[in-house]
């Protein structure tokens, strides 16, 4: 009898570990001591079953769930508690078993219960009602208990932490996998390559193991993504400018593309962000049905408006028109700068420098004419060594005896550039000796008749001659001057007070030279046409440069500060004071005043060399493989490939945000 007290007690102590015990009524403790007494009387019902119904709490370990539940018993009470587990025929609480420790709540007095971890909860009575009343009891009370709920509230914010991660990184993954595809796109703009070499890239990128994920392989989608690119590029620079309120100068120049078109290509100079250098960047290439005045006027202003400028941000930001001397566009009576003239009347309107350039120079050798035979002489020598590879063949060896770099001799006059030409005549200059030796080694040849052989003597004979030698050390010296010029002329950062204060001292340089025939007709084609059409700026923009002031005149250049700021629509007020300031200073510092009027004056164009530069990099992007690409797509490639960044520097990411970017994405 003492060993069956001895297992009540012993059950009865290994409930009372668990979080929450279920009250008992002592009445039942006394009914089973009586029982077990008046069994220990009779040995008989002292059997092995006995035992071990007197140990109730494993259950049957033939099943996971409690020997006193059916499978529908238990199927219900898991759909109503989904933490509910079973193992061995006990139960536990998944929530407690995955969280273990409570943290912060754990020092509240709340804690886990260890039997509930554990899975180790099981029925506690005799008779199957009385287990099953303590099993529901049991989860009843776990179920509303605060540990239990303090655990369910650490699970699911991990859960939501952890699909955060989730979601994040497979959005980032997502982002990275596009970005790489941009890059390859902009790649291709930037390098002028065909968009069929996107697919090629794609593949071989994909062979070197990088993932590009499974769409956006085609190069039509190439053409959409520089589409996108290239109008945010322009649309966050015109933005930039507008809000600003930038003064704007528009280059434009008109050329036939490849594909026989007629195109006029427009660049806007501006401040982006109002403070800094003005930059000129490729705005629009535009197709021209009509090569007269009015219709390209009406195409020029239909660009402008469709990319945000309206005739009212024209009328306060625009000052300024510089082209080509064309008189379609640049014409007195009825050239496109008049035509906008009457509808912008403070506009400037400006004849490229190196234009001028080439046309002064131009007119310097028609009046002169002494340069005409030397002119033919040069001709006759291109045409020598570029239909025949046997002459070139023997000039690269009489050459590489005398020991002299060969430069290639091209024409010479027949450029617009006189860069150009210079590097002719440079190039018969620094070939001189070889010339010699090869016309008299050609003379000389028996092995060739006696036409080529008078031929190459009567070109040996004007070569030696001592006016030739003379002329062309005369021509490599001046067209040395003009092509420094030209380039001087040519550079992004030279304003009209640099050009003219460069092409003055280039004038005397030419000059000072020697004395022949047609220096005063450089001087006047150069300078004089200059100063009659727009003395009254140059005047007014030479106040700004401190070495021109009068010290001993107070008031000296304000009135040609008052003038400038009306030409180019600036508060004169302001600026009289910031032009006030910048004297007392000895010109040291530019008050900020003032640097709206120096931002506007370095605004407006001394040449149209970026048109110039545009129609280069459009004939890179516009091959004879490429006569079908249209001029929508050629306009984006040439944005990209004359301001976008570099490809490593690129970040496409900067898109991601972007509408576009967002429907491209995995």
């Amino acid at each position: 009898m003492q060993r069956k007290i001895d297992q009540i007690f012993k059950r009865k102590i290994s409930t009372e570990n668990e979080y929450v015990q279920p009250k008992k009524n002592p009445r039942e403790d006394v009914s089973q001591i009586d029982q077990i007494q008046d069994e220990d009387n009779e040995d008989n019902r002292r059997e092995p079953a006995a035992a071990a119904e007197s140990e109730a709490s494993p259950g049957d370990a033939t099943s996971n769930y409690p020997s006193i539940w059916t499978k529908e018993q238990y199927h219900q009470f898991k759909d109503e508690n989904e933490w509910l587990f079973a193992k061995n025929g006990m139960l536990g609480c998944t929530l407690c078993h995955n969280v273990k420790d409570l943290g912060v709540m754990s020092s509240r007095g709340v804690n886990i219960a260890a039997n509930w971890a554990e899975g180790k909860i099981c029925s506690f009575g005799q008779t199957r009602e009385i287990q099953l009343t303590s099993l529901r009891k049991k989860i009843h009370e776990h179920k509303n208990s605060l540990a239990h709920k303090e655990a369910d509230k650490i699970l699911q914010t991990a859960k939501k932490d952890i699909l955060m991660n989730i979601n994040a990184t497979s959005q980032e993954f997502a982002f990275e996998t596009t970005a790489r595809v941009f890059r390859t796109a902009d790649y291709v703009a930037k390098s002028n390559k065909p968009f069929t070499d996107f697919e090629s890239l794609i593949d071989l990128q994909e062979a070197n193991s990088m993932n590009l994920g499974r769409v956006l392989h085609s190069k039509t989608v190439c053409v959409d993504i520089v589409d996108h690119v290239a109008s945010q590029m322009k649309n966050e620079i015109l933005k930039k400018i507008i809000k600003n309120k930038s003064k704007i100068t528009i280059l434009a120049d008109e050329s036939t593309t490849v594909g026989n078109k007629s195109t006029l290509i427009v660049f806007l100079k501006a401040s982006v962000d109002g403070a800094m250098e003005p930059i000129a960047f490729p705005l629009e290439l535009v197709e021209l049905d009509s090569l007269n005045a009015a219709h390209i006027k009406e195409k020029l202003l239909t660009c402008l408006q469709k990319n945000g400028l309206s005739s009212q941000l024209l009328q306060e930001q625009l000052i300024g028109f510089c082209s080509d001397g064309a008189s379609v566009m640049l014409g007195v009576k009825s050239g496109v700068g008049k035509l906008l003239k009457d509808d912008f009347p403070s506009i400037v309107l400006w004849h490229c420098l190196n234009h001028r350039l080439e046309v002064a120079v131009d007119q310097a050798l028609d009046k002169t004419g002494g340069t005409k035979d030397f002119h033919a002489f040069l001709d006759s020598l291109y045409a020598l060594y570029s239909q025949s590879p046997k002459n070139t063949r023997e000039l690269s060896e009489c050459a590489h005896n005398l020991h002299i770099t060969l430069r290639r001799i091209g024409k010479v006059f027949t450029v617009r550039w006189v860069a150009s030409s210079w590097r002719a005549v440079s190039a018969v200059w620094q070939s001189y000796p070889a010339l010699a030796q090869h016309f008299r080694e050609a003379s000389e040849d028996h092995s060739r008749d006696s036409k080529e052989r008078a031929k190459f003597s009567g070109l040996l004979s004007k070569l030696c001659s001592v006016s030739f030698v003379k002329s062309l050390a005369l021509m490599v010296d001046i067209l040395t001057e003009l092509k420094n010029l030209s380039e001087i002329l040519q550079s992004r950062k030279t304003t009209i007070p640099k050009a003219h204060e460069m092409m003055t001292i280039y004038v005397q340089r030419i000059e000072s030279l020697c004395d022949y025939p047609g220096k005063h007709t450089v001087e006047s084609s150069v300078v004089t046409s200059r100063k009659e059409a727009y003395n009254s700026l140059i005047n007014q923009m030479a106040v700004l440069n401190p070495d021109s002031w009068v010290q001993d005149n107070p008031h000296y250049g304000e009135e040609e500060v008052k003038g400038l700021c009306d030409v180019l629509s600036i508060n004169d007020k302001e600026t009289h004071i910031g032009f006030i300031e910048y004297k007392a200073s000895g010109g040291r510092s530019i008050p900020d005043k003032l640097k709206k009027l120096f931002t506007a004056v370095n605004t407006l164009s001394a040449s149209n060399a970026d048109c110039e530069r545009g129609f280069s990099t459009m004939n890179n992007i516009l091959t004879e493989y490429r006569g079908r690409l249209t001029t929508v797509n050629a306009s984006n490639l040439l944005l990209i490939s004359s301001v976008g960044p570099p490809c490593k520097k690129w970040d496409p990411l900067l898109f991601k945000s972007i509408n576009v970017f967002d429907e491209l994405k995995l």
